[in-house]
């Protein structure tokens, strides 16, 4: 790539920079991971079991949040299992296997859960309305992976049927979100919102109405 001022230049430039910082956030992982004798990816099972307690984990559900194959989560979730960290339990149908974290697990999660203090460190020196700014670029970078699939799993506020993009001439609160009825700062753009339902979800498989 030559044209280093261009359109096509920057943004090969932001797509390195993304890349490097992909690294930078593997090698924190892998670190924080090797002290507890864990592998990245039982890592990232453990911290999604911690995040969401609430949520009826399954291991298809993890394997397809962190886009590997399922029988590849299930042979992390068995070594979890061996190490005392994880447990399952019969669903609702009595075939699924619902996954939670053991007292052990959750001390574990508790250990894991600064693994990124470093990045957030960085960022921490950068102006609030700029962390806001590059926040909501990325969103919208993640939306459009969604889009074409590269990305297959994601509950950002961008990816969502209740996101209304642009809805209000404030710069700083564009957005608005129709569940919860307000208007959406991008400070406040969520990455990971319990609430999240996809925008293209069949009618059948959503959990309510905007108004409901």
């Amino acid at each position: 790539m030559t044209d280093t001022d261009g359109t096509a230049g920057l943004d090969r430039r932001l797509a390195d920079a993304l890349e490097r910082l992909g690294h930078g956030m593997r090698a924190l992982a892998q670190r924080t991971a090797r002290e507890y004798a864990l592998t990245p990816l039982q890592q990232q099972a453990v911290l999604a079991l911690a995040q969401h307690p609430q949520t009826r984990h399954e291991v298809a559900a993890l394997a397809a949040e962190f886009d590997v194959s399922t029988p590849t989560m299930s042979d992390a979730v068995a070594a979890l299992e061996r190490k005392g960290l994880v447990t399952r339990s019969p669903g609702t149908d009595g075939r699924r296997r619902l996954l939670s974290l053991t007292a052990d697990g959750a001390e574990v999660a508790g250990g894991l859960s600064s693994w990124d203090d470093p990045l957030t460190g960085a960022l921490a020196g950068i102006p609030e309305a700029d962390r806001a700014t590059t926040l909501h670029t990325l969103l919208r970078v993640i939306a459009g992976l969604h889009r074409t699939g590269v990305v297959n799993v994601t509950h950002t506020c961008t990816t969502c049927r209740f996101f209304g993009r642009d809805e209000h001439l404030d710069p700083a609160v564009p957005h608005h979100c129709h569940l919860l009825r307000m208007p959406l700062p991008l400070a406040g753009l969520r990455t990971d919102c319990p609430e999240h339902e996809p925008a293209d979800a069949p009618a059948g498989r959503r959990k309510r109405t905007a108004g409901g």
